[in-house]
This record gives C-alpha cells, sequence and structure tokens, in this order.
C-alpha cells in the first residue's frame, strides 16, 4: 500500500507540476502546451510502467516463496511417508527375522539358539559315511543328520534373504539380484542391510553360516545324491524318477565333484541295465 500511495503522490506532483506550468504560459507561449502535456504522459507512463515491473517482481518474488515453501511442504510430507514405509519395513522384517529363527531351531531341534549353528554345521562329520559308505542304511542316517544342519542353516538364510527383500523394496533400493540363493544374497549383500535395525543381530552368525555352505556346495549337493541313491539302493528305485535321478549324478561328475560310493555304485549299475536308456 506505500508503494502505491507513492506512486499516486508522484503521479500528481507531475500533474500538478504540469498544471503550473501551464499556467505561466503566455498566449505566445501556448504552442508549446502540447509539447508540456505530452512529456508529462510519457513521465507518466514510465512511473507507472516501473511501477508495474516492479510489481511484477514482487509478485513472481511471492509466487518463488509460495512454490518453494510447497516444495517443502510436498518434502517433508514425502520424507515423513519414507519414513513411515521404513519403519513399517523394518517391523515387518523383524517379524520374518523372528520367524526365520524359531523355524531354524525347530528344524535342527538340538540347539536353543542360532549361534549354536556355525560350529554344528562346521562339524560335517556325516560328510564321511555319505561319501563313503555304500550301506543304504548308513548313508540314510547320515543324511538325515546332515539335513537337520543343513536345513536349519537354509531356513534362517532364506528368512534373512526375505527380511533383506521386504526392506529394499520399501525404500527403493535397486540393483539387487533377487535370484541369487539365499546364502549367496545374504554374503554379498549383508554389508548393505546389517546395519539396519533388528538384522545386524544375525550378522556375526549368517555371515559365517553363508560362507560355509557356499564353499560346502558340492558336498551339500552330494549330500542329496546320495540319499536318493541310498533309497535307489536299499529297494526303493520305483518311487523314484531314476532318468532324473541319473541326470543328477552325470551333472554332478561332469562339474568335476566327487560322487558318494553309494551313487557310483548306483550309476554303475543302471548304466549296465538294458533298459536304462543310459549310455
Amino acid at each position: 500500500m506505500g508503494v502505491v500511495r507513492i506512486l499516486i503522490l508522484l503521479s500528481v506532483l507531475v500533474v500538478v507540476a504540469t498544471a503550473a506550468s501551464i499556467s505561466t504560459f503566455t498566449p505566445n507561449d501556448l504552442s508549446g502546451y502540447g509539447s508540456v502535456v505530452a512529456a508529462a504522459g510519457s513521465l507518466l507512463a514510465v512511473i507507472w510502467f516501473s511501477a508495474s515491473l516492479w510489481l511484477q517482481r514482487v509478485q513472481l518474488r511471492e509466487q518463488q516463496v509460495q512454490l518453494e515453501e510447497q516444495r517443502l511442504q510436498f518434502t517433508r510430507e514425502f520424507s515423513q511417508l519414507q519414513e513411515t514405509s521404513r519403519r513399517e519395513a523394518i517391523l515387518m522384517a523383524k517379524s520374518i527375522l523372528d520367524a526365520a529363527e524359531g523355524q531354524a531351531i525347530r528344524q535342527n531341534g538340538t540347539i536353543s539358539s542360532i549361534s549354536e549353528l556355525p560350529s554344528l554345521y562346521l562339524n560335517f562329520v556325516e560328510m564321511k559315511d555319505i561319501m563313503e559308505s555304500d550301506d543304504p542304511d548308513v548313508v540314510t542316517r547320515a543324511v538325515q543328520a546332515w539335513i537337520k544342519k543343513d536345513a536349519a542353516a537354509t531356513a534362517l538364510m532364506k528368512g534373512i534373504k526375505s527380511a533383506a527383500e521386504v526392506y529394499f523394496k520399501a525404500v527403493g533400493v535397486s540393483e539387487i539380484d533377487y535370484t541369487k540363493e539365499p546364502e549367496e544374497f545374504v554374503y554379498i549383500y549383508g554389508p548393505r542391510f546389517w546395519s539396519i535395525p533388528f538384522f545386524g543381530s544375525y550378522e556375526g552368525t549368517a555371515t559365517i553360516l553363508a560362507q560355509f555352505m557356499i564353499n560346502l556346495a558340492p558336498g551339500r549337493k552330494a549330500a542329496f545324491i546320495a540319499q536318493f541313491a541310498a533309497t535307489a539302493v536299499g529297494g526303493h528305485a520305483k518311487i523314484l524318477k531314476m532318468d532324473k535321478v541319473m541326470d543328477e549324478l552325470a551333472t554332478h561328475k561332469t562339474m568335476g565333484y566327487p560322487l558318494p560310493r553309494i551313487a557310483v555304485k548306483l550309476y554303475s549299475s543302471f548304466k549296465r541295465s538294458p533298459h536304462s536308456g543310459v549310455t
């Protein structure tokens, strides 16, 4: 309002000055009347044009301030939404982690805490009978004992992977390969989620287990092959898809991994069978 009053005052002054100038004209000076009026009009135009530009700048600044306030408000609301999503994802992840921990303990049946799993898993004494025995009963008992350890470790890895996936997707983390096996996923991406609340308490156990599981991958595969072979050698081949079992044995052998003795025995006998279809 102050600016408007100044503009009005300037305009009045121009008009008054123009009128005063005209009042002093003599009849001989009337020819300059038009020039004075034109000059006054031009001056008024300049004053109000300048005022218009100034008012536009003021309005633009006000609009910029409003837009910045709106942007800040949107940013705050978006940040609050992100934080809410993050908290919800963390709580959901905690629920998944708790369930996985409980499942791992139940799967093994001999431990009361997952912290016992690494030392238990590293003691793979069962592998001796799995790899060296050709007695189906001995192999079956050894595999069952081993599976209790491996199943518990796998349950924990799957749970951690699922919890991390929930969190990563909720907060928009990209470039994550969710097709990786749970133990590989935990080993590779663990450094990206161990600092998140609730994940950190699993870091030591899960990191050690993941590395053991990756290193023992051929032996873990051999244990399942040995179980199939023990079932077949034990007289229950009819319940198995033997062609598929033979493919598994051949693939394992082709990769350069040692076959359990009982699997070698089965493989040899199956190759000799006239109806085996294996050459």
